[in-house]
């Protein structure tokens, strides 16, 4: 016996083969309960046309091995090895051959009416070969020869048992039309299938080029305007050692450095490969934070509420990085309100879930189509000015939210404006809590 691979791409084939396998017959559960009822039913009603008690115990064997069959896939770990894939066609073969036995069996009976019987029972075998959900490998395959070698055996008997030579030559006529157009259809479906795979292939590339690209280009910009304000204020001071103004070149360089650091923290939190300090947050103490800060930031003409700004829930997160989503949301919906009078309203809704906070932000400013909701939460995708915003905030919120286990949402209020919505685990009380 050759050894087998055990290589990751290997191991892959192995996993994507047993999946077919998983898919084409234990993943859909009317296909199983109708498969073992029809058995069964035609095994009682052969056992009551022909007083042959074998049909009952062909009935039974079929049932109970094909449910057996079904759960050794369901149950199969995640990491597949090449005995789950050895089994499950060993499986499928004793099962579909169980199968295709009795049916040319029932062909051979006596009477020629029980022909239509073995004929019906090959037009079921080729209909789920068909049908099967599956990708077209070895699971198709198996049900392909099965449905190929039964009917032909059956059509041969059948022509065999013809009264006369001239019926025996249309039968065996249409027996090779009918199984011709059956491997027809079956090599249509593997092309229309496999252009298809490679249709998504191809598809998925182009967006993964094209992300890359937006990504590349909006690094790349934000990262040279730094670089332009770091260099260009270190040259200022080199210029003249005893510059009374060196020490704000250097501040104005050594802010430049920070603001690149927050981009790269805002990439990682939006690719959720950033380091979280796990706490147990109380959101009054965040919010009297986000208060203060928001104080030197908002405009006069945009009033902030914190309307459970006193509240005792906690929820599960990094504190700092949780400051910073809140400071986002609250900045874009200042930058969507413009200069228009406003405001912006913290709440917070705590009896929906009991493993989950809910923290809005509502704003009163013009709210999105469903074109920009939909994008709106995409790396450097922004509705601003160039230079104006990286359109990294909300993408980063999103990311951060996921990261520690909960959701970000989008939408527009129902009177006007943006509503953002973060789902975050709950903490615990509060006073077990760890303030930021």
């Amino acid at each position: 016996m050759p050894s087998i691979d055990t290589t990751d791409a290997a191991t892959e084939r192995h996993k994507e083969q047993f999946l077919a396998f998983k898919l084409g017959d234990g993943s859909d559960r009317v296909d199983i309960v109708v498969r073992v009822s029809v058995v069964a039913l035609m095994a009682v009603a052969l056992w009551y046309a022909t007083a042959q008690t074998m049909f009952l115990g062909w009935g039974a064997i079929y049932v109970v091995a094909t449910l057996l069959y079904v759960a050794f896939l369901q149950a199969a770990p995640e990491a597949i090895r090449p005995i789950h894939l050895r089994i499950a066609i060993g499986a499928s073969i004793f099962v579909t051959a169980l199968y295709g036995i009795m049916t040319v069996y029932i062909a051979t009976l006596d009477d020629g009416a029980y022909i239509i019987v073995a004929a019906c029972g090959c037009v079921g075998l080729a209909l789920h070969c068909l049908a099967r959900n599956a990708q077209f490998n070895i699971s198709a395959f198996v049900d392909f020869f099965a449905a190929l070698i039964t009917s032909s055996i059956v059509l041969v008997i059948a022509a065999l048992g013809a009264p006369t030579m001239a019926v025996s030559v249309a039968i065996l006529l249409g027996a090779v039309c009918a199984i011709a157009y059956f491997c027809l259809t079956f090599r249509q479906i593997i092309t229309d299938r496999e252009m298809l795979t490679r249709t998504l292939r191809d598809e998925s590339q182009s967006q993964k080029m094209r992300a890359m690209g937006q990504l590349t280009s909006g690094v790349a910009h934000d990262f040279n305007n730094l670089l332009t304000v770091i260099n260009g204020n270190l040259e200022l001071a080199r210029l003249d050692p005893n510059n009374a103004e060196n020490e704000t070149f250097l501040r104005e360089a050594e802010t430049a450095g920070h603001r690149g650091a927050e981009l790269v923290r805002q990439l990682l939190a939006y690719a959720r490969k950033s380091q979280l300090t796990l706490t147990d947050v109380n959101l009054a103490t965040l919010f009297t934070r986000v208060e203060a800060v928001l104080a030197r930031t908002l405009p006069v003409h945009i009033r902030l509420h914190l309307d459970d700004a006193k509240t005792t829930e906690t929820v599960r997160g990094d504190a700092t990085l949780l400051e910073s989503a809140l400071l986002n949301l609250v900045i874009n919906a200042r930058d969507a309100i413009g200069s228009a009078p406003g405001e912006i309203r913290i709440t917070v809704q705590t009896d929906t879930d009991p493993d989950f906070v809910k923290i809005f932000v509502t704003d009163s400013g013009p709210g999105m189509s469903p074109d920009l909701l939909q994008r709106a939460t995409e790396p450097f995708f922004t509705t601003k000015a160039v230079g104006d915003g990286s359109g990294l905030g909300l993408s980063m919120v999103k990311g951060f939210a996921e990261q520690s286990g909960g959701t970000m949402e989008l939408r527009n209020a129902m009177n006007a404006g943006l509503q953002a919505i973060l789902r975050l685990p709950r903490g615990a009380p509060e006073r077990d809590a760890t303030t930021p």
